[in-house]
């Protein structure tokens, strides 16, 4: 499973490169385009409208992704992994309603309790770390 996963996304990395090299040649050409258009006004909306990027240069990596995305999603169809996501997914929701959950009143209290022993121990953080920059000063200048 884990190794046909890794061949579909290197395949969709690679038409990524591949379609990514298509939109900088697309770039360098309208690049090149606009330099020549400074010389002549009535060349420049020529070129302009010859630079305009194909359709693949424009949505050739999201359908790439998609049928990466999509091929996976029939592997995983085929071979069961969906049906097996799903019962797992059924059993955490019928685990989940045999839980008691806390009332607004004891989740208010335990938010109380909570906070208070992070400022305490924050406290005591740094009372510690005083006495010992303390005692450190102490040594060091003696």
């Amino acid at each position: 499973m884990k190794k046909y996963i890794a061949i579909l996304l290197a395949a969709g990395t690679a038409a990524l490169k591949a379609a990514s090299t298509g939109v900088v040649a697309a770039a360098g050409n309208t690049a090149v385009a606009a330099t020549a258009s400074t010389n002549a006004v009535a060349r420049s909306t020529a070129v302009a409208t010859t630079a305009q990027p194909t359709f693949f240069q424009q949505y050739g990596t999201l359908i790439i992704w998609v049928v990466v995305i999509g091929a996976l999603f029939a592997f995983m169809w085929s071979k069961g992994y969906l049906v097996k996501i799903r019962n797992f997914v059924e059993e955490t929701v019928e685990e989940l309603k045999k839980c008691t959950w806390p009332s607004v009143d004891e989740l208010k209290g335990s938010t109380v309790v909570v906070m208070l022993t992070i400022a305490i121990l924050g406290a005591y953080t740094v009372g510690v770390d005083w006495i010992l920059s303390a005692i450190m000063r102490l040594i060091t200048q003696a």
